[in-house]
């Protein structure tokens, strides 16, 4: 508890038994960087066992993968895609990889992409203002 109090994040309730993060994917290895970066310092926070990082295309894991090998206690997921805002994959496709894999026991929740957090977007507001040296 200690950690998230001294990075400031508000205790919330647990809405979910674990949260996959969820890139595009890419065939260039160099790519997945940031993504295998973010998942570790997130991983290293809330326990591995709390969060994991796919891919929804080109590159593994996949969504399925990662599913595949969450253990029976897990019931409820959050799919938490690291895009920037909803387009055709979004609306269509990742949609349909959850129908296909929800189950009796297992809810998934398409949650709204990152860059529609309000947080993020000042985030980006501040890296613009950094390089037009308003900071």
């Amino acid at each position: 508890m200690g950690n998230r109090e001294t990075l400031g994040i508000k205790m919330l309730r647990k809405e979910y038994d674990h949260i996959i993060l969820l890139a595009h994917g890419s065939p260039d290895p160099l790519w997945k960087q940031p993504f295998e970066s973010l998942y570790h310092q997130v991983s290293q926070t809330y326990g591995e066992g709390n969060v994991s990082l796919a891919y929804m295309e080109l590159t593994s894991p996949s969504l399925e993968d990662v599913i595949a090998t969450l253990g029976k206690e897990v019931r409820q997921i959050g799919v938490l895609p690291l895009f920037l805002a909803v387009g055709r994959h979004l609306r269509q496709d990742v949609p349909e990889q959850i129908a296909a894999l929800q189950t009796d026991g297992l809810d998934i929740k398409l949650l709204p992409p990152i860059g529609d957090d309000e947080r993020i977007k000042q985030a980006m507001q501040a890296v613009i203002a950094n390089h037009l040296g308003k900071v």
